[in-house]
This record gives C-alpha cells, sequence and structure tokens, in this order.
C-alpha cells in the first residue's frame, strides 16, 4: 500500500510538471522564452499598479460602507424588503435575504459565516440550507463588481448586469434543490438545525455607546475587512489574469508583409501573448455573440477568468477597453456573469467543505455554471430590448448637410455629413473618415464653444477622448483627445452655411502622439477659421522636433498635456 501511494505521489508530481512545462514551453515557443519571462513580469506589474490597488481601494470603501449599513441597520431593513420575494422565487425563508444582502457588500464566504449561526439555519429545510452556497455566490462581491463597472464610465449597463445575476442566482439556487432532492431525498422534509437550551439562552446585552463611537468602529472595522477582501484578490489577479491575458492578446504589428498581412513581433512588453483563447472563441464566435452579443472572441476571457476569481477577471476590463472592443452590452454580460460565477471554482468548494457537505461540490459547480450562462444570456437581451426601446424614442434630424473635414489644414479633405437633431445636438457621421465612429456635440451658448457628449472617457473635464478606429495599429491614428475649452473650439452657422471647429491631438493603437491640429468643418457659405492659427502650430511642430534632436529630455506639447501618469491612458484603470 505504502509504494501504491508513493507511485500515485510520483505520478502526480511528474503530471502536474508536464501540464506546466507544456503551457509555458506552449507559450515560450510563440514568444520566445525572455519575452515571455519579460511579458509575465510587466503585465504582472502594470496589473498590481494599475488594478490591484485600484480594486483594493474599492474593496476598503465597499467594506466599510457595508459595516455601516450593518450597524444602523440598513442591512435588516433591506431584508425585510426582499424577504417576499424569496419564497416565491428561490424557494428559501425570508431571512434568507440577510445572506444575499451579506455577500452583495462583502464577497462569497459571507454565507458562511451566516450559516454556521444556529439561529439562522434552524429556518431552513436541509436542501434549502445546502443551496444557500449557490444562493450566496450569485451576489458574491457584487458591489464591488458594480462600482469599478461605474467607474469605468457605464452606468446603466451594471445594473443590467445586477438584474442578469439575479436571473442566474434563481436558476442555480433552483437547479442546486433539485439536484440535492434526488440524490437525498430525507434533506427534503429535515431541519438544518435544532436548537438545544443552550442555544435558547439570551444574547448578551450590547453596551451602549456614543453614535461617534459607532460610526467610527463601523468604518474602521469595515475597512479592515475590505482590506482582507483586497488582499486575497492579489492572488487571482496576478497569477490569473496574467496567464488569461497571455491567452488571449497578441503581439505588436510592425508593418506588413508582401502578402499584405500584418507583422507580428513580439518584444517582452506588458499584455502581449499567444491570442489562443480568441482563437478558440472565433471557431465558435456565432454562439457567444448570439448568446451574449460579444463584438470580440476576446471578450470570452472575462467568463473564463470569472470562473476562478472576477477581481482578477475585472482586471481584464481596462485592456479590452484599450483594445476598443468593451460596449455597453460587453458590460451587462460581464457584470451578471462575473457576480453570477464569482469565482465559484474556489468558493463553492470550500464553503460545501466548510458546511459538512463535500460530497455535493459536483452538483454545485454545474448549477452555478448553467446559473452564470443563464445570467449572461438574459443580460444581453434585456441590453438590445432596452436599446430597441430607445431608438423608438430617439432625438430625429432637423437637417444635415454634406461636408468637408480638414485636419491640421491638410490637402487631404474627407466628406462629412453634420446633422442637427431636435434635442440640439450634432452629430458628425464618420468624423474621420472610419465607418460608425461618430462624434457627437452640443453647442455652449454662452460662447459658442462646443461640448462633446460621446466621449469615452474625460480629463479634468477639459480633454475628452473619442474613438476613430478601433482595430488601428502602431502608427495609425487610433483615437483623438479633443481640447473644446475657450478659442480651442466654436460652432456658428446653420443650414445654409457655417463652420465647426475643435482641437484635437492624434495617437496611434499603441498611445503614442501623432499629430494635433484644429479639427474643422466648413459647409455652405462658411469659411475656414483656423489657417493662421495652424500656421503657428505648425511652426512649434518643427520647433519640437528640431529640440528632441538635441535634447532627449524635452518633451513635446502633447505629452506635456497629456502627462503618461496625469491622463486617462487608454490602457488604465482610470477608465
Amino acid at each position: 500500500m505504502e509504494k501504491q501511494n508513493r507511485f500515485k505521489k510520483y505520478y502526480a508530481g511528474i503530471f502536474c510538471l508536464l501540464i506546466v512545462v507544456g503551457i509555458f514551453g506552449g507559450i515560450g515557443s510563440v514568444m520566445g522564452l525572455p519575452n515571455m519571462l519579460n511579458t509575465i513580469m510587466k503585465t504582472a506589474h502594470d496589473l498590481l499598479l494599475n488594478t490591484v490597488f485600484y480594486l483594493m481601494a474599492i474593496c476598503v470603501i465597499t467594506g466599510a460602507l457595508g459595516a455601516i449599513f450593518v450597524e444602523f441597520g440598513v442591512v435588516s431593513l433591506l431584508e425585510r424588503i426582499l424577504r417576499p420575494l424569496m419564497r416565491p422565487l428561490f424557494n428559501l425563508p425570508g431571512v434568507a435575504s440577510l445572506g444575499a444582502v451579506m455577500t452583495f457588500l462583502s464577497d462569497n464566504p459571507a454565507i458562511i459565516s451566516l450559516a454556521k449561526d444556529k439561529r439562522f439555519s434552524t429556518y431552513f429545510k436541509k436542501y434549502q440550507f445546502i443551496s444557500l452556497t449557490n444562493f450566496g455566490t450569485a451576489f458574491g462581491m457584487g458591489l464591488l463588481v458594480i462600482v469599478f463597472m461605474i467607474s469605468q464610465g457605464f452606468f446603466v449597463e451594471p445594473f443590467i448586469g445586477l438584474l442578469g445575476a439575479m436571473i442566474g442566482c434563481l436558476v442555480s439556487t433552483r437547479l442546486m434543490q433539485r439536484f440535492i432532492v434526488k440524490s437525498y431525498p430525507e434533506y427534503k422534509d429535515e431541519p438544518a438545525a435544532v436548537l438545544d437550551e443552550k442555544d435558547m439562552k439570551d444574547e448578551e446585552a450590547v453596551k451602549e455607546t456614543s453614535m461617534f463611537t459607532r460610526i467610527l468602529n463601523a468604518l474602521l472595522d469595515g475597512g479592515k475587512s475590505g482590506v482582507d477582501v483586497g488582499m486575497s484578490i492579489i492572488p487571482g489577479v496576478l497569477i490569473i489574469s496574467t496567464l488569461v491575458m497571455m491567452l488571449t492578446f497578441g503581439g505588436t504589428a510592425e508593418g506588413v508583409d508582401e502578402m499584405g498581412n500584418d507583422i507580428i513581433v513580439y518584444t517582452g512588453g506588458a499584455f502581449q501573448g499567444t491570442q489562443l483563447l480568441p482563437w478558440v472563441a472565433g471557431k465558435l464566435s456565432f454562439v457567444f455573440e448570439w448568446l451574449f452579443g460579444f463584438s470580440a472572441p476576446e471578450l470570452v476571457a472575462f467568463p473564463i477568468t470569472a470562473l476562478g476569481a472576477v477581481g482578477a477577471a475585472l482586471g481584464l476590463i481596462p485592456e479590452f477597453t484599450a483594445k476598443g472592443i468593451i460596449d455597453g452590452n460587453a458590460i451587462a454580460v460581464c457584470t451578471a456573469m462575473g457576480m453570477c460565477w464569482s469565482g465559484y471554482l474556489s468558493t463553492d468548494a470550500a464553503t460545501l467543505d466548510s458546511l459538512g457537505y463535500r460530497p455535493l461540490v459536483p452538483k454545485a459547480f454545474l448549477s452555478s455554471f448553467l446559473g452564470g450562462i443563464c445570467a449572461g444570456i438574459f443580460a444581453h437581451w434585456v441590453y438590445v430590448l432596452i436599446i430597441y426601446i430607445g431608438t423608438l424614442f430617439a432625438a430625429a434630424p432637423v437637417w444635415n448637410v454634406q461636408t468637408q473635414g480638414t485636419l491640421c489644414n491638410s490637402p487631404q479633405h474627407q466628406q462629412i455629413e453634420l446633422t442637427m437633431m431636435d434635442d440640439s445636438t450634432f452629430v458628425v457621421k464618420d468624423w474621420f473618415g472610419e465607418k460608425g465612429t461618430d462624434l457627437e456635440f452640443r453647442v455652449n451658448s454662452q460662447d459658442s464653444s462646443i461640448v462633446i457628449t460621446n466621449a469615452y472617457a474625460e480629463k479634468k473635464d477639459r480633454f475628452f477622448f473619442v474613438r476613430i478606429n478601433d482595430k488601428a495599429l502602431q502608427g495609425e491614428v487610433a483615437y483623438a483627445a479633443l481640447h473644446p475649452m475657450g478659442e480651442y473650439s466654436r460652432y456658428k452657422g446653420d443650414e445654409t452655411g457655417g463652420n465647426m471647429f475643435v482641437f484635437a491631438f492624434l495617437y496611434d493603437g499603441a498611445h503614442r502622439p501623432l499629430d494635433r491640429g484644429y479639427y474643422e468643418l466648413v459647409w455652405g457659405n462658411g469659411t475656414p477659421q483656423t489657417v493662421e492659427a495652424e500656421k503657428y502650430i505648425q511652426r512649434e511642430i518643427e520647433a519640437e522636433k528640431d529640440s528632441l534632436l538635441h535634447d532627449s529630455t524635452y518633451k513635446t506639447v502633447a505629452e506635456r498635456v497629456l502627462e503618461v501618469n496625469d491622463t486617462v491612458k487608454i490602457d488604465t484603470i482610470s477608465r
């Protein structure tokens, strides 16, 4: 027997070694070993600085908020409000709503502390009690996920995702109950716990304290619990997200070959990889597109990561945003699936093990998995429905004109369509010659400057980031940072003629400055307004080029205005 156990131990070790060598050997064969190691370190470092610390800050704040809610009875109030929904929707007693609120405000393990309270567990039949694992998982880290998505500039979509997570929770919890009753019919009527005389004793009265002390204790204790949650997500974000990103993203495109194909090179930079997951997802893209409305195969990396750690999955969002593949639908679906799965592969097993029901772990996994799928599908189709309803009440055009757009007084003119809507907004269709990338603005009545209304990010209410080409490579224009403040923008005219201009900084897909100057539209009897100003800018650019040749520390105007560490970088969490 001892020899057999030793053989099994060695076999497991060899098997593990083969898996590790296979994964990293495969990645290294594509990227090169030095590049692979550099990418791992740089990606983990970037995630630590720009994602983990941001998530930890959210954890601390939400932890403190949750503690305040508990201390002053907000949780109890929410429990009473939600109680009527428990029995008809989830087949659970009303007190189960407390578990939903606690896990939503903190994390999945919060359900364990509740479940181990005998007074709490007496309300449940055994099959209901066990299903609390799936019920709590579906709401785990819900507040963190929603706050994070809102911080990315999306406000309605995360709440659509919350609704989807509720549907996923319903499916997951009900399925788990069915599986339990089918395997253990006796659990249907057997109570989860029975109080004895010792448990029936009244709890000691809590000493009254001042309002200030209660608030201070709640904030500090909640903040400390938030730190614990934040610390617990570090391994998931750094390990899982790094690996997933290396299986999701590709190398850097350096021109094209004679056949017109991109030349991909690996430099060891952060967020490079083999694109294995998009390749696999691309083969099944029609499935993901129909079920979840994913516009890019790379998005499948989020739910895959959320299986192990939703905190790690959140670390993918900024890079998705940087590549221009994230949209409102993806945010709604990712919120729903992220909440519903919430790293159940690690938490479901731990929860059931701590409660003494380890044999039911596979059934919990299956229930949670199917619940997450349903959550994503529901969120997607609700989003589609809302968008459709929105189109029914969308603004209608009042007039439109065909005009020409120029940048930096370039000799190249682009045919542009300018439309005024009945809500006093203007739409510049395909404003930079790229289909589907419109520029939307309204006019400030005080000084006739323009206000950008469709920017995906802002910096200090002075710079507005607008997409130009989602698929732009290095050296190609990907997005613009518009500066419409004061004299740097103006609109004047009507259907018969006029002009519009705004100052723009252009960047490529690698976030490198390409050009700057006035973007101007002129139509009808209007005349150009930026010719003289542009001449000065061109002289300044030439002076900068000359300075750069003699002084490597010299910074261009664009670099000074949009400092790397003080801007809405496309690849940072600040979006």
